[in-house]
Protein backbone atom coordinates (compact mmCIF):
# COMPACT_ATOMS: atom_id res chain seq x y z
CA UNK A 1 0.00 0.00 0.00
CA UNK A 2 1.29 3.50 -1.01
CA UNK A 3 1.47 6.55 1.41
CA UNK A 4 0.23 8.94 -1.67
CA UNK A 5 -2.55 8.55 -4.02
CA UNK A 6 -2.58 7.14 -7.21
CA UNK A 7 -4.35 7.34 -10.02
CA UNK A 8 -5.83 4.88 -12.99
CA UNK A 9 -5.72 5.65 -16.26
CA UNK A 10 -7.99 3.06 -17.04
CA UNK A 11 -10.78 3.88 -15.62
CA UNK A 12 -10.03 8.03 -14.03
CA UNK A 13 -10.39 6.98 -10.34
CA UNK A 14 -7.71 7.56 -7.63
CA UNK A 15 -7.18 4.96 -5.05
CA UNK A 16 -4.44 4.10 -2.67
CA UNK A 17 -3.83 0.43 -4.21
CA UNK A 18 -0.68 -0.50 -6.63
CA UNK A 19 -3.79 -1.85 -8.86
CA UNK A 20 -6.99 -0.90 -9.47
CA UNK A 21 -10.27 -2.41 -8.94
CA UNK A 22 -10.53 -3.10 -12.81
CA UNK A 23 -7.43 -4.67 -12.99
CA UNK A 24 -5.04 -2.11 -14.60
CA UNK A 25 -1.84 -0.81 -12.75
CA UNK A 26 -2.01 2.68 -10.97
CA UNK A 27 0.40 5.85 -11.56
CA UNK A 28 1.24 8.46 -9.17
CA UNK A 29 0.03 12.01 -8.86
CA UNK A 30 2.75 13.74 -8.25
CA UNK A 31 4.91 15.83 -10.64
CA UNK A 32 8.64 14.96 -10.86
CA UNK A 33 10.97 16.56 -8.39
CA UNK A 34 12.56 19.90 -9.10
CA UNK A 35 16.05 20.05 -9.59
CA UNK A 36 18.43 23.12 -10.62
CA UNK A 37 20.54 20.50 -12.61
CA UNK A 38 17.93 19.12 -14.98
CA UNK A 39 19.74 16.64 -17.61
CA UNK A 40 16.42 16.23 -19.20
CA UNK A 41 14.90 19.92 -19.36
CA UNK A 42 16.03 20.55 -22.54
CA UNK A 43 14.27 17.89 -24.10
CA UNK A 44 11.12 18.29 -21.90
CA UNK A 45 10.87 22.19 -23.34
CA UNK A 46 11.63 21.02 -27.13
CA UNK A 47 8.22 18.66 -26.82
CA UNK A 48 6.21 21.24 -25.70
CA UNK A 49 7.22 23.43 -27.88
CA UNK A 50 6.56 20.77 -30.64
CA UNK A 51 3.03 19.57 -29.28
CA UNK A 52 2.19 22.99 -27.49
CA UNK A 53 -1.23 23.07 -30.04
CA UNK A 54 -1.95 19.31 -28.63
CA UNK A 55 -1.29 20.01 -24.78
Amino acid sequence: MSLSILYCSNCKKYTLKETCVCGSKTITTRPAKFSPEDKYGAYRRAYKKEHAKTL
